[in-house]
C-alpha cells in the first residue's frame, strides 16, 4: 500500500487559509478608496433634491475624515498619497454636490468650502502626527531590539567564548603532556572552574533576556587581577596608585579590552613568556589600557582584525575613544584611549 505523504495530501482549505493574509492590504486600501471614488461619482452626478441629502451629509463628511485619517495614518508612503489624495478629494469637494443642484452667491459658496477645508486639514495634519509616532515607536522598538542582540553578542564573545577558549586551550595542552596525577587533579579543577563561570555568564545573560528592566552587566577594574590568574606565567599588571574614580562605562570598556586581548594572546600565542597589562592616567587623554606580549617562539601570522577586536573598536568608538592593534617587536599590542 502506498504511503500518504502529508506534505502532497494537504487539505485545500489549508493552503487557502495560509494565501489569505496578503490579501488583507488590498481590502485596506480598497475600503478608503472605494467610498472616496463613490462620494465623487455622487458629487458630480447627483440630480436629486437636496433636502433628502442634507442630513447625512455631516455623517458621509465624519465617514470621510476618518478614512483620510486611517490611509494617511497606516498605508504606506506611496499608498497613503493616492488613497489619501482621493479620501481628501472626496471630503472637499462634498460641498460640491449642492451647489450643482442649486448655486448659491459666491460668499455662501466660499464658506461651505472654508467649513470643509478646515476639518480636513485637521484631519491630515493629525493623521500625519500620529504616524510619525507609529514610525518612532516602531524605530524605537527596532532599535531596542538591535541593542539587545549586540548585548547578546557581546556577553557570549566575551564572557562565554572567554571560557570556552580557556577550556579548549587546557584539553589541548593536556593531550601533548604526559600524564601526571597531580597535575591531571588540578587540570580537572581548572575546567571545572571555567566551565561553571561559563554556566554563570550564560544564566546572566538569559536572566537579562527574561528582565524587562534589567542593568547592562558592568566590570570594574578591581576585577583585572582575575584575569591574569588563567596564565601559568602570571603577567605583570602595572596600575598606578593614584587613579582616580572613572567612571563605570569606563571601567567596564577597559575590563573588556584587557579581556579581549588576554583570551587573543592565549589562543593565538600560548607560548609568550612575557604578557604585560598596564593602566595609565592622564587628565587630558583620558585612561589608557595597553596589553602587549612577546609572541609565540615561531612567529605566525595573526588576525590584527578579528571580529572581538572590530566589535570592541566599534564600542570604543562610540565612547570617543580609540583602540588600536598590531605588531610590536616579536608580539603583538592591543592599546585602547577612553576619555574621561
Amino acid at each position: 500500500m502506498e504511503r500518504l505523504d502529508p506534505r502532497r495530501h494537504r487539505r485545500p482549505g489549508r493552503r487557502a487559509h495560509r494565501a489569505a493574509p496578503p490579501a488583507r492590504p488590498a481590502l485596506a486600501r480598497a475600503r478608503p478608496a472605494g467610498a472616496a471614488l463613490l462620494s465623487l461619482a455622487v458629487d458630480a452626478g447627483y440630480l436629486g433634491d437636496n433636502g433628502l441629502t442634507l442630513p447625512w451629509m455631516p455623517v458621509e463628511f465624519a465617514v470621510l475624515l476618518v478614512l483620510v485619517v486611517r490611509s494617511v495614518r497606516h498605508l504606506t508612503a506611496r499608498q497613503s498619497w493616492t488613497v489619501g489624495a482621493l479620501t481628501t478629494g472626496a471630503a472637499l469637494l462634498l460641498p460640491l454636490r449642492f451647489a450643482l443642484r442649486q448655486p448659491e452667491p459666491l460668499d455662501a459658496s466660499v464658506a461651505g468650502l472654508v467649513l470643509s477645508v478646515a476639518p480636513v486639514a485637521v484631519a491630515l495634519g493629525g493623521a500625519l502626527y500620529l504616524r510619525g509616532q507609529d514610525d518612532r515607536r516602531a524605530r524605537a522598538v527596532r532599535d531596542a531590539r538591535r541593542e539587545q542582540r549586540l548585548a547578546v553578542a557581546r556577553d557570549l564573545h566575551d564572557y562565554v567564548a572567554h571560557e570556552l577558549t580557556g577550556i579548549l586551550l587546557e584539553v589541548q595542552a593536556a593531550q601533548v603532556s604526559g600524564y601526571d596525577p597531580d597535575e591531571n587533579a588540578r587540570l580537572l579543577a581548572r575546567l571545572e572552574a571555567a566551565g561553571q563561570r561559563a554556566l554563570a555568564s550564560m544564566d546572566h545573560t538569559l536572566d537579562a533576556l527574561r528582565a524587562e528592566d534589567a542593568a547592562p552587566r558592568r566590570h570594574t577594574l578591581a576585577e583585572l587581577p582575575g584575569l591574569l590568574d588563567h596564565f601559568p606565567d602570571r603577567p605583570a599588571l602595572h596600575r598606578p596608585d593614584d587613579l582616580p574614580a572613572l567612571p563605570p562605562v569606563v571601567e567596564d570598556a577597559a575590563y573588556r579590552v584587557a579581556l579581549e586581548a588576554l583570551t587573543n594572546i592565549r589562543r593565538h600565542a600560548p607560548a609568550a613568556d612575557r604578557i604585560t597589562l598596564a593602566l595609565a592616567h592622564c587628565p587630558d587623554a583620558g585612561l589608557t589600557v595597553t596589553v602587549t606580549d612577546s609572541g609565540p617562539a615561531h612567529p605566525r601570522a595573526r588576525p590584527g582584525g578579528g571580529t572581538g577586536l572590530s566589535a570592541l573598536r566599534t564600542r570604543i568608538a562610540d565612547l570617543g575613544g580609540e583602540l588600536t592593534a598590531g605588531p610590536h617587536g616579536t608580539g603583538w599590542r592591543v592599546a585602547a584611549t577612553l576619555p574621561t
